[in-house]
């Protein structure tokens, strides 16, 4: 994160009524997913899964994902290989304020 990503986070947390030790938060590990996209099934084409079947989702083949922390969204991007592992490129981060809020 950078200096400014944490001035703005600071000033979130204290323009919020919020009090904390920024610096000690800052080492707290937090859980990374990202959302491909979505879909509603009923159970019974659930049940008949089979190895091989495509689930098609909710999103374009090439959307941009949500980037999650702790189950709160704080970042858009896009999906790209690195090497033999996929990654995220980051191509939004919502704002501090939000991002703050959104853990409320």
């Amino acid at each position: 994160m950078t200096d400014n990503a944490i001035d703005d986070t600071q000033d979130a947390l204290q323009s919020g009524g919020q009090s904390a030790n920024l610096e000690t938060i800052m080492h707290v590990p937090l859980e990374i997913s990202v959302e491909l996209g979505r879909v509603k099934m009923p159970l019974h084409q659930i049940a008949r899964m089979n190895k091989g079947m495509v689930i098609e989702l909710n999103k374009e083949a090439n959307a941009e994902v949500q980037i999650l922390a702790n189950g709160s969204i704080f970042a858009k991007g896009e999906v790209v290989s690195t090497g033999d592992k996929l990654g995220v490129r980051i191509t939004e981060v919502v704002s501090a304020s939000a991002r703050i809020q959104s853990l409320s």
